[in-house]
């Protein structure tokens, strides 16, 4: 046998082995009435697979209204709480903040494959994976945790759990800090037009300016989950609204304000900078060394610049 023929018979082997597994693994993984299970699916979910989507809500919750009770022990956190102009996590280098600011600092693209859905967050350059119609089971903690989603009429509803300490885990609404209109971190997430980066005239609601210094954080209890539904309430427009679950923290769950993403396809919907297409995105500074004084950034020691926005909150 020539090497053409061997390579040939080996490729015709490995493409063979390849449509067995795939048919075994659609198999494995779809039920009676699990949507989500098959590439037939596609043309029975809900099209939240064209073009990319946007909201242009604050990163945090920002209306004391969402605020529920504390425990005894979150109460005397929130009672010593400094309010900070930035975002308190993370060191130098970038670190995601996890959910659900991930999902909220930038143009987000679901894609599809029989059995998981996978969200790409172009502000933080990462992707989350939800394995759909699977039980939860438990993982290692991550920043975007352990998600298994399934649909429920035309609802997709995504459970969430087995996150890392490190994400920005929002307790609830404070006074934030004077002045009313600063934003803080203003390379964060799409600011008040015109310019780059900004979002269009007439789609950021009041109060983006003071959201994130008026957000209190803190660390989530081990047993914390999240639950995500999300529907279309329209062609262009997704209806998205989460549920917090902590015992440590609150004494009922904690309910976000309900938001909305714009549906941008390129050529038909583009709205300010956002093109509807993917784009790479690349760390290339740290927001923990945002300087709000001057509005500059600058290298700082993690521990130092805590402590320099510790000052101006008192």
């Amino acid at each position: 046998m020539t090497n053409h023929s061997m390579k040939a018979v080996s490729i015709a082997a490995l493409l063979a082995t390849s449509i067995v597994s795939s048919a075994h693994g659609q198999a494995a993984s779809s039920a009676p009435g699990a949507l989500g299970s098959t590439w037939a699916d596609t043309t029975k979910m809900p099209d939240f697979f064209t073009g990319m989507w946007m909201t242009f809500s604050p990163m945090v919750d920002g209306n004391e209204r969402v605020n529920v009770p504390y425990t005894e022990k979150a109460q005397k956190f929130v009672d010593a709480y400094k309010a900070k102009r930035d975002l308190p996590y993370a060191g130098d280098g970038c670190l995601s903040p996890g959910l659900p600011v991930a999902m909220r600092s930038g143009p987000i693209k679901f894609s599809y494959s029989p059995g998981l859905i996978t969200i790409y967050m172009q502000g933080v350059g990462n992707a989350r994976f939800i394995r759909m119609n699977q039980p939860m089971g438990q993982t290692t903690p991550k920043y975007y945790g352990n998600s298994v989603g399934h649909w429920e009429g035309d609802t997709l509803v995504i459970e969430s759990q087995d996150f890392l300490n490190e994400i920005s885990f929002q307790y609830g609404v404070g006074p934030g800090l004077p002045p009313e209109n600063t934003l803080g971190t203003n390379s964060i997430g799409p600011g008040p037009g015109p310019g780059p980066g900004s979002a269009p005239p007439g789609l950021l609601p009041p109060g983006l300016a003071n959201a994130l210094s008026k957000a209190i954080m803190g660390q989530h209890g081990e047993n914390m989950h999240m639950v995500e539904r999300m529907r279309l309430i329209d062609p262009n427009t997704i209806e998205a609204q989460l549920t917090i679950y902590d015992d440590t923290v609150w004494k009922t769950p904690f309910v976000a304000a309900t938001r909305k993403y714009n549906r941008i396809v390129k050529g038909v919907s583009e709205k300010g900078p956002f093109s509807g297409e993917p784009e790479e995105w690349v760390c290339t500074k740290s927001i923990t060394s945002f300087d709000p004084t001057t509005n500059t950034y600058n290298d700082k020691d993690p521990e130092e610049m805590v402590k320099f926005l510790d000052r101006l909150g008192k």
